[in-house]
């Protein structure tokens, strides 16, 4: 044994190599026969278009005709009476919603109290909102893409701090959809819905806008909606629909933007996905045609937020959690 670490050793010191049956495989193929081994089941369908999905202990919540959830029981229930695009859960059990019923920035505490955390900008009634992030400082991000294009781009990135300072970061965007902070904190992603793009800003410093963006990743196809980052910093995207398969999939990139593999969703539609379980690494990805949500146990765990910082709320609302029984499909 010794002297075969002795010849080995020679053997580099004479530049001399050969095969090692310990050389580590591809660690793209490793990812691909993985996402390529998950089975992908419909965890439950839903009255409407389905989008921005949070778990929360045990619970899967959800938008769709209102806010929806469904129980540790796997019942399906209305939850709350809003107009909702995306979800976000603090670590402090706080969820924030995304509502355009007001429309405003809604914060929905653990004892079923709805908020206001934002409702208007220079006096002005929000226009939109889409999808929300919070970053390490708490921080909160959310897109405003209502009425942009690619040849009318007037789409926003708005950020409210835990202080209540609203500004608006980012304009002139090509409906801006899904966002998140990576877990180093350095960056924010951002897809570009109808240019089918991933921006990555660098996130700015407190009380500064945004700079320019770079072109992290370009998507194709239909574009992308949703996203998520897994602890390990890679990026998870809900790749709205692929016109080759007629329909959409889950495209995992690295923090190099090379593509680990991906997970095909047999909906018309992806829009968005959330880590979840016992041991927070099961993917719930919202979807339409149909509208449900589907459910994948893919070993891989998820990045579950920065700590919580508390919000400034500017008033309460008179809307109480329900809990009206809805078909499950």
């Amino acid at each position: 044994m010794h002297r075969a670490r002795h010849c080995h050793a020679l053997f580099l010191l004479l530049g001399i190599s050969f095969p090692s049956p310990f050389v580590r495989a591809d660690p793209v193929e490793e990812w691909k026969a993985k996402l390529s081994a998950v089975k992908v089941e419909r965890f439950v369908g839903a009255p409407g278009y389905c989008e921005g999905p949070s778990w929360r202990d045990g619970e899967l919540i959800f938008c769709s005709t209102g806010l929806l959830r469904v129980t540790r029981d796997h019942k399906l229930r209305r939850y709350l009476d809003v107009s909702p695009a995306g979800t976000y859960l603090l670590s402090n059990g706080h969820l924030l919603i995304c509502d355009n019923k007001l429309p405003a920035l809604l914060d929905l505490a653990p004892d079923g109290k709805v908020g206001v955390v934002v409702e208007k900008y220079e006096r002005k009634k929000l226009n939109s909102l889409n999808d929300v992030t919070v970053d390490r400082d708490g921080n909160v991000y959310w897109t405003d893409p209502s009425g942009s294009s690619r040849e009318h781009p007037v789409g926003c990135i708005f950020r409210v701090t835990p202080e209540g300072t609203v500004t608006r970061l980012a304009d002139d965007l090509a409906f801006p959809n899904g966002l998140e902070v990576d877990p180093d904190n350095r960056y924010l992603y951002v897809i570009e819905s109808r240019t089918a793009k991933v921006l990555r800003y660098d996130l700015p410093a407190r009380g500064k806008p945004l700079g320019k963006p770079i072109v992290f990743f370009a998507l194709g196809g239909s574009g992308g909606d949703g996203c998520a980052f897994d602890a390990a910093g890679n990026f998870w995207i809900a790749d709205f629909h692929r016109a080759d398969t007629k329909r959409g999939r889950i495209t995992v990139l690295n923090p190099q933007a090379h593509i680990l593999g991906y997970l095909p969703i047999p909906a018309g539609q992806v829009s968005n996905l959330t880590f979840g379980g016992a041991k927070y690494d099961e993917l719930f990805v919202t979807t339409g045609d149909p509208a449900a949500v589907f459910h994948a146990r893919i070993g891989v765990p998820g990045f579950k937020g920065f700590p919580a910082k508390p919000l400034k709320i500017l008033r309460h609302l008179d809307l109480k959690p329900l809990d009206e029984p809805l078909p499950g499909k």
